[in-house]
Formats: structure tokens, C-alpha cells, sequence
């Protein structure tokens, strides 16, 4: 359990900033549009991570509920993040390659972050 909450909150601070960061080096590089991408990509790929391990620790635990509701929120959490990518490639919102970029870099901070506390 403590080790759970020390890689979220390794995740949550360490792509903040490295979000924040890149965010602000395509501002002055590129415009407000990418900018903004890699903001949302960022908050998306760690809202998913959160959510994946509530997910998971919830089917580690049998004493957290059923595993009928874990599916349902499953896929509805599946069904909001293709929402969000369809609306942003529907109407054009915000750069889409700005936000796999920002989705891209919450991935490789958790794969940082977990081989960093795996080891021993």
C-alpha cells in the first residue's frame, strides 16, 4: 500500500513538472495549440494511471467490491478517454500529436519511476 501511494505521488509531481516543462518549451517554440496538447495529453495519462491502480488494487483486495462494478467503471472510463479523443479530433481543440506527446511523457516517467523503485 505504501509503496502504491509513493510511485503515484513520484508520478503525479514528476509529470506535473515535466508536463509544465515541456508544455512551456512548446509555447515558445510553437504556439498555444500544442502547448495546450501537451497540458491535456499530461493530465490524461496521469488520470489514467490513477484510475489504473484504484482499479487494480481494488481486484487485489477482495474486500473492496465486486468485480461487476470494477468492470463497469472499466469501461466507462475507457468510453470518457474516447470521448475526449474524439472531440478533440472532431473539432480540432487542441493539437492531437501534442497530446500523445504529453501522453508519451507520463509513460515514461512511470516506466522511470517503477524500474527506479524496483529496484532492490
Amino acid at each position: 500500500m505504501e509503496q502504491k501511494r509513493m510511485l503515484l505521488r513520484a508520478l503525479q509531481i514528476k509529470g506535473a513538472i515535466a508536463t509544465l516543462t515541456a508544455s512551456l518549451i512548446a509555447l515558445v517554440f510553437f504556439s498555444l495549440h500544442e502547448s495546450a496538447g501537451i497540458i491535456i495529453g499530461g493530465a490524461i495519462g496521469i488520470l489514467n494511471f490513477i484510475i489504473l491502480i484504484r482499479f487494480v488494487y481494488s481486484i487485489i483486495n477482495p474486500e473492496s467490491g465486486g468485480r461487476g462494478i470494477i468492470i463497469f467503471l472499466s469501461t466507462a472510463k475507457l468510453l470518457f478517454f474516447f470521448l475526449i479523443f474524439l472531440a478533440i479530433i472532431k473539432w480540432q481543440i487542441v493539437s492531437i500529436l501534442a497530446v500523445f506527446a504529453g501522453f508519451t511523457i507520463i509513460l515514461i516517467i512511470l516506466a522511470y519511476e517503477g524500474l527506479r523503485q524496483a529496484k532492490p
